[in-house]
């Protein structure tokens, strides 16, 4: 089947649309910026005014009909691009409040032009995108988060932005770290962010573009719709948000010669939620996928978890600190191989150690709570582990005599 002929505005469109928006918008943004021009409202002015551009291209020169069509999911993409842009938009007051907390540019360029500076911050900024998203289809928890981002039937210019917050912060947080250690100034970060924002509308889009050898180079929609390949296995190529050096270091850059389906995006769960509040605590709202467990064990877990709190907060209340201390550490047995239970659990001992003014405990649970996403990560977590700071934090327990084991009913 011969390829259909476009007309000039089409050609134009095809091979136009990402250098002149992209090339206008960084212009504008670093020029702007670098002459003055308030970070608010100059940069969410014209990253929206660029955002809508690609939504209104693809309707011109869509790359695949069908995904103009809603897929019930238009309404909770809208809220995840809301959620995501201010919180990207926020960096840079948050950058900009740590300001005086580090020596800038002690170890920065700031004598180079802004322009320069915004692609220093997006290398720094890139490897560490790529770098959690690699590890985010390695480990089952971190999936449940990165799952949202791929559930989408369908790939179009709001699909960049559907993400957990939490695990854009995730991915984001080491690269952000390092520049603000580095002593990169907030405004050249917040200009990346910016520049980024429409990169990434560009690259899940679905418009018919092309960059050319670029492809090789930066993430664009040709290369990064694989990754998106309902067939997991087959996902696991093309990690680069931004720039696709790492994945040519890490040997993950693929690029096939025919033609993503239609109907080859998305993930292989029929049922996955596709409402922004179910999303949201998706990640928490299940055991982890490689958890040995059922969806039944989850349901008995969080129920008997929910019990115990209950029963420790009447034990507080009557002032039997002991009772609600033993509740407590039932209720982490129970909860502990799901990674949202186990952290309820040391935030709620968290709270009574503070509330009954037992400082060692305290720190014990700021402790635990720092290690137990890591071990959740190395599938080092104690089994019947209590919790507190009575037991080591590696030691394992036996099974509490109060608890059934098959029901987690108190006997």
């Amino acid at each position: 089947m011969k390829p259909k002929k476009l007309s000039f505005t089409e050609t134009f469109i095809r091979y136009g649309s990402y250098p002149l928006i992209l090339g206008a918008t960084a212009i504008t943004l670093f020029g702007g910026l670098a002459a003055g021009w308030p970070y608010f409202p100059t940069v969410p002015l014209i990253v929206a005014a660029a955002l809508a551009s690609v939504a209104l291209l693809e309707r011109q020169l869509p790359f695949h009909t069908a995904w103009q069509q809603d897929h019930r999911d238009s309404v909770c993409d809208a809220i995840h691009a809301a959620v995501n842009l201010v919180v990207l938009l926020a960096v840079h007051g948050v950058v900009a409040a740590l300001a005086p907390l580090w020596s800038a540019g002690a170890w920065w360029p700031d004598q180079w032009p802004l322009w320069a500076q915004a692609l220093g911050v997006g290398v720094v900024l890139d490897f560490s995108l790529y770098s959690i998203h690699w590890v985010s289809h390695r480990v089952a928890w971190l999936w449940r988060f990165h799952a949202i981002h791929h559930s989408s039937e369908r790939l179009y210019w709001l699909n960049g932005e559907r993400r957990h917050p939490l695990h854009a912060g995730m991915m984001a947080a080491p690269g952000l770290v390092a520049v603000v250690l580095m002593g990169a100034p907030a405004l050249t970060v917040g200009a990346w962010l910016g520049l980024l924002a429409v990169h990434l509308a560009f690259q899940h889009s679905n418009l018919d573009y092309r960059v050319g050898p670029l492809r090789f180079l930066i993430g664009a929609a040709e290369v990064h719709r694989w990754h998106h390949k309902r067939e997991y296995e087959d996902a696991q190529v093309n990690y680069g948000e931004f720039w696709m050096i790492w994945d040519h270091l890490f040997g993950t850059f693929r690029l096939p010669k025919h033609q993503l389906g239609a109907n080859e995006v998305g993930l292989k769960e029929t049922d996955f939620p596709m409402d922004y509040g179910s999303q949201l605590v998706y990640p928490f709202s299940r055991q982890p996928a490689a958890a040995d467990t059922s969806a039944g064990d989850y349901a008995l877990a969080r129920a008997a978890f929910l019990r115990e709190t209950g029963l420790a907060a009447s034990g507080e209340a009557a002032g039997d600190l002991r009772a609600a201390w033993r509740a407590h550490e039932l209720g982490h047995i129970v909860s502990q191989p799901y990674l949202g239970l186990h952290l309820r659990s040391h935030a709620a001992m968290l709270g009574l150690a503070w509330r009954s003014r037992d400082y060692s405990e305290v720190l014990a649970q700021v402790l635990r709570l720092a290690l137990a996403p890591v071990g959740h990560v190395l599938g080092r977590t104690p089994p019947q582990n209590v919790g507190t700071g009575r037991f080591g934090v590696m030691e394992h327990g036996t099974w509490p005599s109060e608890l059934d084991p098959l029901t987690f009913q108190r006997r």
